[in-house]
């Protein structure tokens, strides 16, 4: 199913024009097209413009209101850095990173058959400490990110999370953290909301307590998940629910349920990825996303947000889609975003099993540019690479299904 999206027609002559092919690619069709490419950035800050204005009534964080709990408050210093960065990027054709995230422990009280992380924690391997996540946090900044995302295994399960979100310059970027809820006691989300958190994200996969359980392997982790996120939406904190999109699962209009949960719980943000074959699942892309289901999550999106329907809901599938191109974004790895485990490897995203370097060995800056400089990541995708069969074929099918993530991109010949 090829989607064609026309914005401006003449004379029975498409003028501006998108094709977005079964593939995920996004080809200009339309007459005025080549002029378009040139003035992109116009486009994009049109449409970043759009996504500030449409939410008024989620919150302040630190005076600033909030539009959406993954992106920095409006005018704050956080947006100003994040839109340099995006305008840099259009006059110098290059890549300026965004947001990282950060995985601080592989630990975790849960075995979900669908871990991204799994095949990522190594018994011989020793976590980066507080002295070397703290300079990582420096680093990541030098580089321009004003977005931080903590996430795992558990990161609650780290005893110095506070610390490090404390440690996180507010003024340069804002913290956010990614937790499958059970830890959220009284007492953690009073910590949380002290050390200056921006938003919390608790991971559903389903909307049914018994599905939830079964795939995280976790009794009662649902309704302590549900619990956790009444006690820190009570103390004050930005609360989302973080999923994804399978093929089963959107069968049943399972987005759709969980969705209709968040408002129930009134949350602040639903942040909805495509199922990517990755981690535990890496070679199993059996419940990938058909075309036809990624353009219902797009509609649904689309709806949500032009009717300013709270929560927002942040689908990697409208990310992708046409609009999303538009506005600069498209795949976010290696193009404004990064992922650091927990022993320092770098990799393009957190789906993305591939590592370019350890900040043990060299220094980041030097791992990014090396990153964006590969055949693969040189350019601005317009798709997710762990989505498309061609990307996979040449640096996902060939992984051992016995080693252990991330792998080293140097065992690629491009």
């Amino acid at each position: 199913m090829q989607q064609e999206t026309t914005y401006l027609k003449l004379f029975g002559k498409n003028l501006i024009s998108f094709q977005k092919r079964d593939t995920g690619e996004i080809i200009g069709t339309g007459l005025l097209n080549p002029l378009i490419e040139r003035l992109n950035i116009v486009t994009m800050f049109v449409i970043q413009a759009k996504f500030y204005r449409a939410y008024k009534e989620l919150g302040k964080w630190n005076g600033k209101r909030v539009a959406n709990t993954f992106a920095p408050p409006v005018r704050s210093g956080a947006m100003w850095r994040a839109l340099l960065a995006s305008l840099k990027s259009r006059i110098f054709h290059s890549h300026y990173p965004v947001a990282m995230t950060f995985a601080v422990t592989y630990d975790c009280q849960c075995n979900c058959i669908h871990c991204s992380a799994g095949r990522h924690k190594h018994e011989n391997k020793l976590q980066l400490n507080i002295a070397e996540a703290k300079k990582l946090i420096d680093d990541s900044l030098k580089l321009g990110i004003s977005i931080l995302a903590f996430t795992g295994g558990e990161p609650l399960l780290r005893k110095d999370i506070y610390e490090l979100i404390s440690y996180v310059d507010k003024k340069k970027a804002v913290p956010l953290l990614f937790t499958n809820g059970e830890f959220l006691t009284t007492e953690n989300v009073k910590r949380l909301k002290n050390s200056g958190l921006y938003s919390l994200f608790v991971s559903l996969d389903s909307h049914t307590p018994e599905e939830h359980n079964r795939l995280r392997k976790r009794k009662d982790l649902f309704q302590n998940a549900i619990e956790g996120i009444k006690r820190a939406k009570q103390e004050g904190l930005f609360v989302g629910i973080s999923t994804y999109a399978t093929r089963t699962g959107t069968k049943n209009n399972e987005f759709k349920k969980l969705y209709s949960l968040a408002r129930e719980l009134k949350l602040h943000n639903v942040m909805l990825f495509d199922g990517v074959a990755t981690g535990k699942m890496l070679h199993d892309t059996s419940e990938l996303l058909t075309v036809e289901q990624r353009q219902k999550i797009r509609d649904f999106s689309s709806y949500i947000f032009n009717h300013n329907v709270i929560p927002p809901l942040s689908s990697q599938s409208w990310q992708n889609s046409i609009e999303g191109y538009l506005g600069g974004i498209g795949c976010l790895a290696a193009n404004i975003q990064y992922y650091v485990s927990a022993y320092g490897d770098v990799a393009p995203c957190d789906f993305t099993p591939l590592s370019f370097g350890n900040i043990r060995k060299e220094p980041l800056k030097k791992i990014w540019k090396k990153m964006i400089t590969h055949p693969a990541y040189n350019y601005r995708s317009t798709f997710c690479r762990m989505q498309h069969p061609t990307f996979r074929k040449l640096f996902i099918d060939p992984i051992p299904d016995d080693a252990s993530l991330p792998y080293n991109i140097e065992n690629f010949s491009v």
